[in-house]
C-alpha cells in the first residue's frame, strides 16, 4: 500500500492494481458498478477514457483503507 505522502493522481487500472493489491479485474467491475452512480454520489473519481478507467488515487486509497486490503467480506451468522 502507498503511503500517507502519495501524489495526488489519475492511474489506469493496471497501475491501480499494483499500487493497492487489488486483481485488475476486480477494479474494473468495481469501477463499472462506480461509474453507473451520479457523479456526485461516487465515492471514487473515474474518468472513463476508451481503453479503460482513470482513477483518482487519493479516492482510491481512502476507499481501501475503509474496506480492508483485499475487500474482505463480513461474515453473517
Amino acid at each position: 500500500m502507498a503511503d500517507d505522502n502519495s501524489q495526488e493522481t489519475w492511474v489506469n487500472l493496471t497501475e491501480a492494481a499494483e499500487i493497492t493489491g487489488y486483481h485488475r479485474t476486480y477494479l474494473k467491475r468495481l469501477m463499472l458498478d462506480i461509474w453507473k452512480q451520479p457523479e456526485d454520489q461516487r465515492r471514487i473519481r473515474l474518468k472513463k477514457r476508451s481503453n479503460g478507467y482513470d482513477v483518482w488515487l487519493p479516492d482510491l486509497l481512502a476507499y481501501m483503507q475503509e474496506r480492508g486490503p483485499y475487500g474482505k467480506r463480513s461474515k453473517t451468522s
